[in-house]
């Protein structure tokens, strides 16, 4: 028997290298085991580990230059059809797969990390993911050690659906308890002086499209609206360097690095962005929050540099009787981000923003959050 399933787990390695639905489906049928890891012995420390959902994932089929839309669709569905057979057949979403060279480079990745280029643009198959396992704050970690710059970024899987504006992507991973105030990091340090410092926020990345339906979506799940976004502004300074070797001690750096200490609702203000503002506002951001530049401190006012929209906007009221007066992007974005939670049945943050909202479209509020 136990040649037989080896034979039969073999087979199923082999099917799903070659993106065979069918015979991935017979095979299951017939006792093959998805949660079979294929881990032989290496060459001089060499390493070659996984499973069959690794290897359908690593041979995702590409296609022709000169396929239509509907043979695209077709063969991407096939795959996808295949890895949803091997998860709901209890393969790990979590197991790990190890490719090392006898030298020891390589790479160890799980399946879920393996497969979220695709599935950060299919969010059915992202959710299939979830489901089974897969940590929606899963995170990827990027180190730098040339000869000029040290450091690492850290980026989560919220952020890139931010950056990609995908709402039910955002949603997905929302759902599954992705972090919403998860740090996006980037700390480099440059010899030429050319350094970077940034910790932002979902919600900060949004504000700096702007993406107004994203903000709202991310307040509706509890964004932390008045976080402090941190960040080096590279000044360019007018010098002369008498060497270009920041090395040699008479090197003269031709950058300043300025502090930056900003919030939402700065980066709106200086968007010029007034629909964004409302919305901040209206979700608590403290108007009275001051921005930091070096030694600079600049108010909400100052940002608003005269614009009257923004100044308005600044002193936004959210009431039952205004709601229909707001700008009409401003009501959209809440209005879906609202209808979103209720089907979600996410427990609404206790502000103005989503309390009136909720009012004005004739239905109870959610639970709160607090």
């Amino acid at each position: 028997m136990a040649s037989a399933d080896g034979s039969l787990n073999g087979a199923l390695m082999k099917a799903a290298e070659g993106c065979d639905l069918e015979e991935v489906q017979r095979l299951l049928e017939a006792g093959a085991d998805a949660t079979f890891i294929d881990d032989p012995p290496g060459v001089w420390g060499s390493c070659s580990r996984k499973g069959p959902l690794h290897v359908a994932i690593s041979h995702r089929p590409w296609p022709r230059e000169d396929a239509s839309e509907a043979e695209v669709a077709e063969q991407f569905g096939r795959w996808k059809s295949i890895l949803k057979l091997l998860v709901c057949a209890k393969a790990d979403v979590n197991a790990k797969s190890a490719e090392y060279d006898w030298r020891g480079c390589g790479s160890t990745r799980t399946a879920f990390e393996m497969v979220m280029g695709a599935a950060m643009k299919d969010v059915e198959l992202l959710e299939l993911f979830l489901s089974a396992g897969g940590d929606a704050n899963t995170k990827s970690v990027r180190h730098v050690h040339s000869m000029r710059t040290d450091g690492e970024a850290i980026h989560y899987l919220i952020h890139s659906a931010v950056n990609a504006a995908d709402l039910e992507v955002a949603r997905a991973l929302l759902d599954a308890r992705a972090d919403v105030d998860a740090i996006d990091s980037r700390h480099f340090a440059n010899e030429r002086g050319h350094n970077q410092a940034t910790d932002e926020t979902a919600l900060h990345q949004a504000c700096s499209k702007p993406d107004l339906a994203m903000a709202a979506l991310l307040l509706a799940r509890g964004a932390d609206v008045n976080l402090v976004r941190r960040d080096l502004e590279l000044v360019a300074l007018d010098v002369d360097s008498p060497t270009d070797d920041p090395r040699d001690p008479e090197y003269v750096r031709s950058t300043e690095c300025v502090p930056v200490r900003e919030t939402a609702l700065h980066l709106a203000l200086r968007r010029g962005d007034a629909d964004l503002v409302v919305l901040l506002v209206c979700a608590g951001a403290d108007i009275t929050c001051h921005r930091k530049r070096g030694g600079e401190t600049f108010s909400c006012e100052d940002l608003c540099a005269g614009n009257e929209s923004l100044l308005k906007a600044l002193q936004t009221e959210w009431t039952p009787e205004t709601h229909r007066l707001f700008p009409a992007k401003v009501r959209e974005s809440v209005e879906a981000a609202l209808q979103i939670a209720r089907r979600q049945q996410w427990p609404l943050p206790e502000t103005v923003l989503f309390r009136v909202c909720a009012l004005a479209a004739g239905g109870p509020t959610a639970p709160s959050s607090s």
